[in-house]
């Protein structure tokens, strides 16, 4: 297998699992503030409050790309608002539905790159992951322990840790979002098309081995990052409504 192709793997794998844990974060982070709270406003305040970050980032984000992209903005909010159906909205970034697709797309896809980018600068720069790969590759338990206790001793550990939480529960798309991914894969392939057909196969195995490695690669790390400390949220989310509900003698039904 290619070097510049496991990256690549990794990051498809991670990705229909984040996404599915995601929107379970989102339904159990507000059932929990009603859990704790018994009132549906106090709820979705919690809600937000604990989505952010993320939510300024995904929005802030849009509103930028869309200002430089000259896009018509028709709507703009950072705060939360009930839809119909009763599904809490965080935030919103509304563009002109005449915007052209592939400018409508770049807004749309925008918050997935600030997202990612933001991740893979803090796991970088505040996170020893390679002492915590390494150890994990050894399978042997004192040394997956001796990695676990360096990367959790970076200074303020917990703060970059709810920031990645954060932002990892506001990057995807959203359903209002108009994205065209066929345009994003329909580039890709012509370009890769038009290298071969001049023969500059030494240009083609550049851009896999460098800038599309190390895309994969920040991929890659974001999204199982993002995975990683969602499964840890889930739990303790779990955790913390079986525990609510026997202290208050609350049920919480998700439909």
């Amino acid at each position: 297998m290619p070097e510049w192709l496991l990256p690549w793997l990794l990051a498809a794998i991670a990705i229909w699992p984040l996404v599915q844990v995601e929107r379970w974060i989102h339904r159990h982070v507000q059932g929990l503030g009603l859990l704790l709270t018994n009132n549906p406003q106090a709820a979705v305040l919690i809600y937000y409050l604990a989505l952010l970050p993320g939510v300024v980032l995904h929005e802030l984000s849009q509103w930028v790309l869309a200002q430089a992209l000259r896009v018509k903005i028709k709507k703009f909010r950072i705060w939360p608002e009930k839809q119909r159906g009763g599904v809490i909205r965080l935030g919103l970034v509304e563009i002109d539905k005449n915007t052209d697709i592939v400018r409508a797309s770049l807004v749309g896809m925008i918050p997935l790159v600030t997202g990612i980018l933001v991740i893979s600068l803090i796991g970088g720069s505040h996170f020893d992951t390679d002492a915590l790969i390494s150890s994990l590759a050894t399978g042997d338990l004192p040394a997956i322990g001796v990695g676990f206790n360096t990367f959790m001793s970076a200074p303020d550990f917990w703060l970059w840790f709810y920031l990645i939480f954060a932002i990892a529960n506001a990057m995807l798309p959203e359903e209002h979002d108009r994205i065209n991914w066929w345009l994003l894969a329909g580039a890709v392939a012509a370009i890769t098309i038009f290298l071969l057909i001049l023969d500059l196969r030494v240009v083609l195995n550049y851009l896999l081995e460098e800038p599309f490695a190390r895309l994969a690669k920040w991929l890659s790390f974001a999204f199982i990052s993002a995975l990683v400390v969602d499964l840890f949220m889930m739990g303790l989310i779990s955790l913390s409504e079986v525990i609510f509900s026997r202290v208050l003698d609350r049920e919480l039904e998700y439909k």
